[in-house]
């Protein structure tokens, strides 16, 4: 009986020692064009999770979650129609009588509307409409349980956004709003699983990568980067560079969405000749290896040169790297955004350990390919009087393409900072 209770002590103590063995606490700060933080999106890259915070919430790292982080099955967040036109309805099980919140986070991770409203016990129903076509991540928080669902809205709506609490059988509850109150957020983490953090503040977007290994705080450095339409690009630090960490989609006369369809610009961005992105000021002086051209003050198209520093801070030779056709060994993984969300069927070695996030935007010469399959990115490098350098990634490989295009392909663009 003894030594059947040492046992139990000894497995009971070696089960609290696991469970504890990853405990971190990540608090956030903002700095460049904005000292404060409105919301954060964390990515597990090796899970493939998802949780959305609060800009003064603290990150919980843990191995195991608590009990009340999980919700029962009977509980599912229910949304339909899914896709939406002008509305849809939100279902879910509130198991006490504290405040739920609702959060709407678009394709980007901006927050576009949240509510928090004091609803009672049992089965609940909202109504959202408003919204624009796109894809929408919904999050529903209450004290002891989170769910979180995509919605797809195909609506051309007017974009001002409403969630409306239909109730829960019997009566109405008034909607009120309130501030959002700092929080300690789990989320289930192994060490060695790199983190993948969006900062949102207004409408300027901060991407950066950790492998966490201990309780900090982490600055979101705000960079200003937007084109004349308005749109403030998310960037990304890359080893001595800055990125943007999504596609130009600057409309010009000339600039394409894949097959002509605007949601494929909204995800992946508009497609350009290389005259089109070249078109612009020269500024020799300020920027030596590029132009302007279309992208944003401040912001340039990349040189061959400069493409060849990314990939050497990710670990390609500089013999690869001077070489053509596909080089390195796993860089165009580390520069894919991971999983199939986007990439079609497969997503060979992708793991997105830098934050580039690249997307296969496809190319179209004779015609519209490869969406899905590829991603393509001009360099402001000539090859010839008709070709220019480009960089090419694959679903089927983690190497990285280099190789020439004819200038009158329509390719992705990516801008660096100056």
């Amino acid at each position: 009986m003894l030594m059947k209770t040492f046992i139990f002590f000894v497995s009971l103590m070696f089960a609290v020692v696991v469970s504890q063995a990853q405990d971190y606490q990540i608090s956030f700060t903002g700095s460049g064009q904005s000292t404060s933080v409105d919301s954060i999106q964390v990515k597990n890259l090796a899970q493939e999770t998802t949780l959305s915070l609060n800009g003064d919430d603290v990150l919980h790292l843990v191995k195991t979650l608590g009990i009340n982080a999980i919700a029962p099955k009977e509980s599912a967040l229910k949304i339909y129609p899914n896709p939406m036109m002008e509305s849809t309805v939100v279902e879910f099980f509130h198991t006490n009588t504290a405040p739920v919140n609702i959060e709407i986070f678009n394709e980007t991770g901006v927050l576009v509307v949240k509510q928090s409203l004091p609803i009672p016990q049992g089965k609940q129903r909202f109504e959202i409409s408003g919204l624009n076509t796109g894809i929408y991540t919904v999050n529903v928080q209450t004290a002891d349980l989170k769910y979180i669902a995509k919605l797809i809205s195909l609506g051309k709506n007017t974009g001002n956004v409403s969630v409306e609490y239909q109730g829960s059988g019997d009566g109405s509850v008034s909607e009120r709003t309130s501030e959002s109150t700092k929080s300690i957020i789990q989320m289930q983490y192994n060490d060695g699983e790199m983190l993948l953090f969006k900062g949102f503040a207004s409408n300027f977007t901060c991407v950066f990568t950790l492998l966490p290994i201990k309780s900090q705080s982490v600055d979101f450095e705000f960079i200003l980067c937007p084109d004349e339409d308005g749109h403030n690009y998310s960037v990304v630090t890359i080893g001595t560079q800055t990125w943007m960490a999504e596609n130009l989609n600057y409309e010009t006369e000339n600039g394409l969405c894949y097959d002509y369809d605007t949601v494929n610009c909204a995800i992946y961005g508009r497609l350009y000749t290389w005259d089109v992105i070249m078109n612009g000021e020269v500024s020799s002086s300020e920027v030596p290896s590029g132009v302007q051209g279309i992208c944003p003050s401040g912001w340039h198209i990349p040189s061959d040169a400069e493409w060849k520093i990314l990939e050497i801070y990710l670990g390609m030779s500089q013999t690869a790297a001077n070489n053509t056709g596909w080089r390195g060994t796993d860089e165009g993984g580390k520069l894919k955004e991971e999983g199939t969300a986007h990439w079609i069927s497969t997503n060979t070695g992708a793991t997105n350990s830098s934050g580039f996030t690249a997307l296969p935007g496809g190319v179209r010469g004779a015609s519209f390919f490869s969406l899905g399959l590829s991603g393509f990115w001009w360099t402001a490098t000539e090859t010839s009087s008709t070709n220019a350098w480009y960089r090419k990634l694959s679903n089927t490989g983690s190497t990285v393409e280099r190789d020439n295009h004819s200038k009158s392909n329509y390719v992705s663009v990516r801008c660096l900072k100056d």
